[in-house]
């Protein structure tokens, strides 16, 4: 049970209301809070029916048997963190299907639901004929877009060829992206998948009585709905899936701002880098300029050398000539007397 405080928290975040066609305002929670979907739709078989339906383009009559295979105690303690909260049906034929709402990207969703659809499908005894394999179904309601370079509402991928041949139609990953109800086709509108998405985001109780009007499985979805946010063990959970989500989302934003960060940080290191390398490079060709100075000055000195060699033996060899023609004017001048 809540404490004290808990209670008038969460009084403060609703009213309560004698019955469903008194509800108004914003509900407690929406339906794509994880807990919530569950809870509401794994006790309200017609309302799954009619989900079910709607996304495999059938009327409601012909989903008939379905098991949930993975129910979950209401208000049972469990580890939010480990605990895969999900739908896992089984229909009357054996075929599986999972229900998943997921409202955070985590980056691995491909991989993800390849994994758990794969998981599903193999269920085949050892020795049984391949033949029996039945239908396989992961549908992802996304409040993100999977593909940013390719937005969609409601699509299906099957194992195909590179040319688009279906290879089986057994295998089949389907995602409603909750953030592109307008981009729902008028098949998707004709079996009211749209409508479905729209009653998962809705925030208020007008807008889903909206919804509801002339369809009986969103009417009880809806009436379902009401039931378990009065639901003081369902609204707990709820909180605290709402609180993880949160959580995540503040992880995620600290985790964004960090790498945001490192990336700054190696945009300026790089840049220091290269002004390090561009300065190492002036700095080695200054060097050579100065090695080619330092050559040049060596050989001006060696020349200057060799002149002044030229020079010394110069005066020498005039000093000999002085001598020399001193000499000859002394015999001249005694020839003369």
């Amino acid at each position: 049970m809540h404490s004290l405080p808990e209670r008038e928290d969460m009084m403060k975040k609703y009213e309560r209301f004698i019955d469903y066609e008194h509800a108004k305002g914003e509900v407690p929670y929406r339906m794509t809070n994880n807990y919530l979907f569950i809870a509401v739709l794994q006790d309200d078989k017609f309302a799954l029916r009619g989900l079910i339906a709607a996304l495999l383009h059938r009327k409601i009559d012909e989903i008939r048997d379905i098991e949930i295979l993975n129910p979950i105690e209401l208000g049972a303690e469990i580890n939010l963190k480990d605990y895969i909260l999900d739908i896992k049906l089984m229909f009357n034929d054996d075929s599986i299907m999972n229900l998943e709402m997921q409202v955070i990207n985590r980056g691995n969703w491909v991989p993800r639901s390849i994994s758990y659809l794969c998981r599903e499908w193999d269920r085949l005894e050892k020795g049984a004929d391949y033949e029996m394999a039945c239908n396989a179904y992961h549908i992802g309601f996304l409040d993100f877009s999977l593909f940013e370079d390719h937005p969609g509402f409601y699509t299906t991928y099957r194992l195909r060829d590179t040319q688009g041949y279906e290879y089986s139609d057994k295998f089949n990953l389907s995602v409603i992206e909750l953030n592109h109800i307008e981009m729902a086709t008028d098949d998707d509108k004709l079996y009211g998948i749209d409508k479905w998405a729209k009653l998962f985001k809705a925030g208020t109780w007008e807008d889903i009585k909206m919804l509801a009007k002339n369809d009986e499985c969103i009417d009880s979805a809806a009436r379902g709905m009401f039931i378990k946010t009065q639901n003081d063990d369902v609204l707990k959970w709820c909180r605290k899936m709402d609180e993880e989500i949160a959580g995540d989302r503040r992880r995620e934003q600290r985790m964004a701002e960090m790498t945001k960060k490192i990336e700054e940080l190696e945009i300026i290191q790089r840049d220091a880098e290269s002004k390090l390398v561009d300065t190492e490079s002036k700095l080695v060709d200054t060097e050579s300029k100065l090695v080619d100075t330092e050559t040049k000055l060596v050989d001006a000195e060696t020349k200057l050398v060799d002149a002044e060699n030229q020079c010394t033996a110069l005066a020498r060899e005039n000093s000999e000539l002085a001598a020399r023609i001193a000499e000859l004017e002394q015999q001249l001048a005694e020839q003369n007397k």
